[in-house]
């Protein structure tokens, strides 16, 4: 568990760094400079270019997540293994194509007058499905050579620095609206590019074909894995993502730009379990290779648990503040506060099961995982469609959040029933318990002016927060970390 708090750690950083700067960028900047629309088409367009970026690398990710550590060979080059990634890359991406140009007139005509910003714009679907796929493969690639950190920087920091300084640029009218689309499809392809180069310079990208080193077994296994990783690598990323796309379709483009918003707070509980979860895949990983139950069993344990506290710690600034935000965020996006709720308390729930999905599909019943995605999948869904016209984005919010729910209860039932994994234990309830005292405990304290009320609710979660768990044996690693943080501060 070193490794993964060290890593963690780190890629904690450079995500808060880059979540202070992507709060005020959509909290004021979009919200001020922007319509609903344009922050509609920057959503989706993301989405779409995260579902297809990770369709069309026809499960080569998951591949990678499984079978590299058989490749792994630093002096060998990794036996070739980025030679045949780059073969099922370059026919990924022609399938793509030829899918696109299928489907864009559909696309193009069933968004004409909803959307017509999106229908003006959806060729940029093509750099960015590309630059999606490279940096869905290069992640993964560099998160099995043990840096779980660098994509982390790319994405949750470098990535929104960028955002933040367009959309500057376009306040004070340097720019105008078609020049900020194009830069704006710059630089989420950007990411993808820059970790090309990163590893290129470490001297990690090598594509001499070693094929001799692919015996019938193995080849076997990489088309297996890969045909049931096809579906099982869209996971989260689905979730993610649907949501927008289902919005923007059965009610417009302006709804998809409250719904967008909304969702950045309601995820702000799951940033940090990205890189924990990065490294934490690794080590699972290489402990199921060696049949190492007892180290899956702490890593489960202690991912939950640590998920858990700062989920619910993140979880509770949001909510107690809700009234905050929706004033910060203006007219236009008062609907949004349910949709906060639904999907913060879905993710926080996600959080607290830990890195389940990870052991299963790291482990010899990895077609398994297939189901549990297909089932979140149609999950999702069914309940946008049944939700979204009754609630609107709220449904939507629902929609997601019991999908979670659902999808994560059938991992925890499948992994007590095969290897008696049960991670919860009383430190869960006496967490919750507390956060939710506390939420009761800030209820009761007088609204005050904007910045003075966002301070002293935040001041007393993480006063309470810290005496708490620096005193009580809940979580070794959530006190080193306050620890930690305390001496820096003391310094």
């Amino acid at each position: 568990m070193g490794i993964i708090i060290k890593q963690s750690i780190k890629g904690s950083i450079w995500s808060y760094v880059g979540v202070i700067i992507g709060f005020v960028t959509t909290t004021y900047l979009y919200t001020e400079y922007l319509t609903t629309e344009l922050v509609g088409l920057f959503g989706l367009l993301a989405a779409y270019a995260a579902l297809t970026g990770q369709l069309f690398l026809l499960g080569f990710q998951g591949v990678t997540s499984r079978l590299f550590p058989y490749f792994r060979d630093t002096q060998n080059k990794h036996n070739g293994f980025l030679f045949v990634a780059a073969l099922v890359f370059i026919v990924g991406f022609a399938v793509f194509l030829a899918a696109y140009y299928w489907l864009k007139p559909l696309l193009v005509e069933s968004n004409l007058e909803k959307s017509a910003l999106f229908a003006q714009y959806v060729h940029l679907l093509v750099p960015l499905t590309f630059f999606s796929m490279a940096f869905i493969f290069l992640d993964t690639y560099n998160r099995l050579l043990y840096d779980a950190v660098t994509g982390t920087f790319f994405q949750e920091f470098l990535q929104r620095l960028l955002l933040f300084v367009l959309v500057i640029l376009f306040a004070i009218q340097l720019i105008n609206l078609h020049q900020l689309i194009l830069a704006f499809t710059l630089v989420l392809c950007l990411k993808g590019l820059f970790l090309f180069f990163f590893l290129l310079k470490r001297k990690e990208i090598s594509f001499r074909p070693q094929l001799n080193f692919i015996d019938q077994k193995l080849k076997k296994e990489i088309w297996s894995v890969a045909l049931y990783s096809v579906l099982a690598s869209l996971g989260s990323i689905f979730v993610f993502n649907i949501d927008k796309i289902f919005i923007n379709q059965l009610l417009d483009l302006s709804n998809t730009g409250v719904y967008t918003i909304a969702f950045y707070f309601g995820t702000l509980v799951v940033i940090p379990s990205r890189p924990l979860l990065k490294i934490a895949g690794t080590l699972v990983a290489d402990a199921w290779k060696k049949n190492d139950l007892s180290q899956i069993k702490s890593i489960y344990y202690k991912s939950c648990i640590n998920q858990f506290i700062i989920g619910g710690f993140l979880f509770l600034g949001i909510w107690a503040n809700i009234d905050n935000i929706l004033i910060i965020l203006g007219e236009d996006y008062l609907q949004s506060k349910w949709v906060i709720f639904f999907v913060g308390l879905g993710y926080l729930f996600d959080m607290a099961t830990g890195a389940n999905g990870l052991i299963i599909s790291y482990s010899k019943y990895y077609k398994v995982a297939l189901y549990f995605i297909v089932s979140l999948i149609l999950m999702s869904v069914f309940l946008l469609y049944i939700l979204i016209p009754i609630w609107g984005i709220t449904g939507a919010a629902i929609a997601i959040a019991s999908a979670l729910l659902l999808n994560n209860l059938m991992r925890f039932v499948f992994l007590f029933w095969k290897y008696k994994l049960q991670p919860f234990n009383y430190k869960f309830v006496v967490v919750a318990v507390f956060f939710t005292g506390l939420y009761f405990l800030l209820a009761t304290i007088p609204r005050q002016e904007l910045i003075f009320d966002i301070v002293i609710r935040g001041v007393i979660i993480v006063f309470t927060s810290v005496l708490f768990f620096i005193f009580l044996p809940i979580s070794e690693e959530v006190q080193k970390l306050i620890k930690k943080g305390l001496q820096l501060f003391n310094h």
